[in-house]
């Protein structure tokens, strides 16, 4: 009975191959190429590309150099990880027209890929924007001084040459706090803007009072000082020069160490009302004079004033030229 079963088996499979009934399983044919997924791969693009995650190799050097440029995906920022499965891998060969029965996938079950990152630290970027400050020349180096250059955080960047580009200030002296922007790239591709706040201090010669005043004090050469003092503290329109200010009095009443400015100096009046001056109307080889006398309160050097011609008792209006004089255009 058993030497019959076995007859009849035998039998049955010659017939099924004479007849080409009995075919090859297609899995068992030797694939084209056989890609083989590291388990931690690293990354330096923003595309993951299986050639970069993994080792091709394989008979059929065409489909081996068409895996190799096959995009599995987008890359993780720089410093995190991401998943890489096999299905995954096989939706992208079906979509790169790439059969993926041609292809055997070994893909460890924890595979994940890793972006590789480097990071700029804080103290870098300090000296990038001491570099440039120092470099433009804002101010000469004997007088500014760097107190403090404030960024938050270092920066985790793609692996790459690295390059920076500050923003110089909008509307902004280079003095006090200075909000200052700098451009990162990586491989000549912008990657971040990095804020920073560079507390500059400038020191400028200006001129203080070394003691009170009263209002309407003549200022002399003792009442006041050259003192060196940081910009930042200083108002926009001080004084700097001793010219500008002696020979004037004050227009108001001046604490000690008090910043001159313009507008805490003025002129003595030259004349006041009732005073008898000559009036000068001149062009090119005329001079016409005659005696005034002045209806204003008071006038200083260069002001225009009210005066009467006293012949014509006829009121004009004149530029104060000196104690005795008074000018008209003409």
């Amino acid at each position: 009975m058993h030497a019959l079963r076995l007859f009849t088996t035998v039998l049955f499979l010659l017939c099924v191959s004479a007849f080409g009934l009995l075919k090859p399983d297609p899995g068992s044919a030797a694939p084209g190429a056989v890609v083989d997924v590291y388990e931690r791969p690293e990354v330096n693009q923003d595309k993951i590309l299986l050639g970069h995650i993994s080792r091709i190799s394989g008979a059929d050097s065409g489909l081996c150099r068409q895996l190799q440029n096959v995009e599995v995906g987008r890359s993780p920022l720089p410093g995190n990880s991401r998943r890489m499965d096999e299905g995954r891998i096989r939706v992208r060969l079906k979509q790169f027209n790439i059969d993926p029965s041609r292809v055997r996938l070994n893909v460890p079950e924890n595979a994940e890929v890793v972006r590789g990152f480097t990071v700029v630290s804080k103290e870098k970027i300090q000296e990038v924007i001491q570099d440039y400050l120092l470099e433009s020349r804002a101010w000469n180096s004997d007088i500014m001084r760097i107190r403090e250059i404030r960024i938050k955080d270092d920066v985790m960047l793609p692996k790459g040459p690295v390059t920076f580009q500050v923003d110089p200030p909008k509307a902004r002296d280079f003095f006090g706090k200075v909000p200052l922007a700098v451009n990162i790239a990586v491989g000549g591709e912008f990657q971040d803007k990095v804020w920073a706040v560079a507390d500059i201090k400038v020191l400028r010669e200006v001129i203080v009072a070394t003691r009170p005043l009263k209002r309407h004090q003549e200022i002399a050469e003792a009442d006041i000082q050259v003192r060196r003092m940081d910009m930042a503290r200083l108002p926009s329109n001080f004084l700097t020069d001793f010219g500008e200010i002696l020979g004037k009095r004050t227009s108001r009443s001046i604490d000690v160490n008090t910043v001159l400015r313009p507008d805490l100096v003025e002129f003595p009046p030259l004349v006041k009302r009732g005073d008898v001056v000559t009036v000068v109307a001149e062009s090119t080889g005329l001079r016409i004079t005659a005696v005034g006398v002045v209806k204003e309160r008071n006038g200083r050097r260069g002001e225009r004033i009210r005066v009467e011609n006293i012949d014509s008792r006829k009121s004009i209006y004149a530029q104060v030229v000196d104690a005795k004089t008074v000018k008209i255009d003409f």
